[in-house]
């Protein structure tokens, strides 16, 4: 039996104070999925819980300007019906939707998917290819930290001690930019991703790729950017060839390791595949702007 005691903090400065005075041993519960598991497992042993499901300023889903601010204790069942997420972030609902059980998606939250730092996390790679950046709250103020520079290990990131996730802001992607989400796992449900991608791309009136953004999950010790492959795209129109040659990039950027759910050299497979399967559907006219697989 773990003893630990709980507290339901009323505002965010009462959870900055109780973690200063937990002294490095609180820990803040949202959904709870991940903590739990941790805590019976002897993983993590905190003194004091903070509970900031309810927490009003972690919880909205707003459109701002030309940005969607996400609380980090949204849930995914939430992100996966708002009408403002499937407009702005068409993959990160898909991402949601494929996430878990519809059980797990009802606690999960979208901060604690980020702060667990998985690299196979599936909510991560539509926020990187979004350039999506986190709100952090500490003894010391406020500051903004691109997701992509938050993570840095499996199960490590730049948060501290006595910080706190508040929010996710994904910048506005223009009415002309389509997104998509993959999911390959060894199940259609309920299972960890052997890879998963996720893509945006703005083709200007010219025919040629303005701004695009690829994501994998899975293949690194962190989720990442496929920066050659995006480089090789930009300015360039989206030919079979050229997707190709992007596709071919991105599996040589990647640096999977060899698992239970699959080879490294199986995921660089997959990563050329399903890139290549990515780049097209985000190229296909008429298509749909946003959309998720599982295979």
């Amino acid at each position: 039996m773990v003893y630990f005691d709980y507290v339901k903090p009323p505002t965010l400065e009462h959870l900055l104070e109780g973690l200063r005075q937990a002294r490095f041993e609180g820990a803040v519960l949202a959904g709870g999925t991940d903590l739990h598991v941790k805590i019976r497992s002897g993983v993590a042993c905190p003194r004091v819980v903070f509970d900031i499901s309810d927490l009003a300023p972690c919880r909205g889903i707003v459109e701002q300007g030309n940005h969607l601010r996400l609380g980090a204790a949204v849930r995914m069942s939430e992100i996966v019906a708002s009408a403002a997420v499937r407009r702005k972030a068409p993959a990160l609902a898909a991402a949601a939707l494929q996430m878990s059980s519809r059980q797990i998606r009802n606690r999960a939250t979208l901060g604690g998917n980020i702060v667990t730092a998985s690299p196979a996390a599936d909510a991560v790679p539509p926020l990187l290819a979004a350039d999506a950046t986190l709100v952090l709250l500490g003894a010391d103020g406020t500051r903004e930290v691109p997701l992509a520079e938050f993570l840095t290990g499996p199960g490590k990131t730049c948060l501290g001690k006595s910080e706190v996730l508040t929010e996710v802001v994904i910048p506005s992607q223009g009415p002309g930019c389509r997104s998509h989400f993959v999911k390959v796992g060894r199940r259609k449900a309920q299972a960890i991703s052997i890879i998963n991608l996720a893509g945006r791309i703005d083709i200007g009136q010219d025919g040629l790729v303005r701004d695009v953004g690829i994501a994998l999950g899975a293949v690194a010790p962190t989720a990442m950017r496929a920066r050659q492959a995006e480089k090789a795209l930009i300015g360039r129109a989206p030919s079979a060839k050229n997707l190709a040659e992007a596709a071919a990039l991105a599996a040589e950027e990647c640096r999977p390791i060899s698992d239970v759910r699959a080879t490294g050299s199986g995921r660089r497979l997959l990563v050329e595949a399903w890139t290549l399967r990515l780049l097209h559907l985000l190229c296909e006219t008429g298509g749909a702007r946003s959309g998720g697989r599982n295979s």
